[in-house]
């Protein structure tokens, strides 16, 4: 339908506040496997090659960048080095990830062949040692004090659902999350796992089966901040929430901020604004679920810091 953009995710860069590091260097990239990865060997890749690539309009982090992997194979089309970095440590957030600028704005592609015995799950050893042995990368550990926010109830009460069946009964989605209904518009299935419908100016978030934890780990990929939950609610909930979404990062500051009344920028480049049909984040998690995310500061963070890369890698 005309106008409707579908996106997997909204991703919202924000800029979480860095109050002070305290670092430990690394020797090098075969001692620093991230502990979050599953490396059983140390693996280098058998064949790679690397060529320029093209700006997409995708940016980090983006679900549309999906790298392609068969057995044996492993490829990225036009994703910047900066991107490649965060596939081979691992990191979901792009505030754990600090590089040169230059790093967001250099695009390569990478056709690889997996040495016999290789995983899926050996990638990121494996994209490691290729950007140590083809650009030079240089890293260290950082443990970073960041303003963030904790997600908890407020005192109106809770207006979530406790999920009907657990894990173990969850029924199996045959057909797609998103459908065209008889009124020939965009909706979520019936069945549908978690999953966001979003038209640009409206978001509807359904939560099936879904823990506080794994809503606060959502609500990090919507504010690109720390998220940390404190609900002291145990099991999985059913939810769904209708919000309007900060759709560019001029508009990331006001989320937690700006009454319903707001406008958002209507894209044309003319300045003009359109009506907020929906509550901001904030507004909609208390208005609609009883769940309040407060600012607090000093969270935890540690952050992979690229000291060196060269601009142009080796050759093939």
């Amino acid at each position: 339908m005309a106008g409707v953009r579908l996106l997997g995710a909204v991703l919202i860069m924000a800029t979480a506040s860095c109050l002070f590091a305290q670092e430990e260097p690394v020797a090098n990239l075969a001692q620093a496997a991230d502990s979050s990865q599953s490396v059983r060997h140390d693996y280098r890749f058998e064949v790679a090659s690397i060529r320029p690539g093209a700006f997409t309009g995708f940016a980090y982090g983006d679900p549309r960048l999906k790298p392609q992997y068969s057995p044996g194979h492993y490829r990225e089309d036009d994703v910047t080095l900066a991107h490649l970095a965060g596939e081979a440590f691992g990191i979901k957030h792009s505030y754990e990830l600090e590089t040169p600028d230059w790093m967001n704005n250099a695009y390569f592609t990478l056709n690889a062949t997996l040495p016999d015995g290789a995983s899926r799950a050996d990638i990121p050893v494996m994209l490691r040692h290729l950007l140590e042995d083809r650009f030079g990368l240089r890293y260290h550990h950082a443990t970073r004090q960041m303003s963030g926010y904790e997600l908890v109830v407020v005192k109106s009460g809770l207006g979530l659902t406790k999920s009907p069946l657990p894990a173990s009964q969850r029924s199996t989605v045959k057909g797609p999350p998103i459908e065209i209904g008889m009124d020939g518009k965009l909706h979520v299935s019936k069945d549908a796992r978690s999953t966001e419908l979003n038209t640009g100016t409206n978001a509807e978030w359904h939560g099936r089966n879904e823990t506080m934890k794994q809503m606060a780990d959502q609500l990090v990929l919507k504010l690109d901040a720390p998220v940390i939950d404190r609900t002291g609610l145990d099991g999985e909930y059913d939810f769904m929430l209708l919000y309007t979404p900060a759709t560019t990062s001029a508009l990331a500051s006001r989320i937690l901020s700006s009454p319903s009344s707001a406008s958002i920028p209507s894209g044309d480049g003319g300045g003009a604004s359109a009506p907020v049909e929906q509550p901001l984040l904030r507004d909609a998690l208390r208005e609609q679920l009883g769940l309040e995310l407060r600012r607090v500061k000093n969270v935890t963070v540690d952050v992979v810091i690229i000291d060196e890369a060269k601009q142009k890698p080796t050759q093939n």
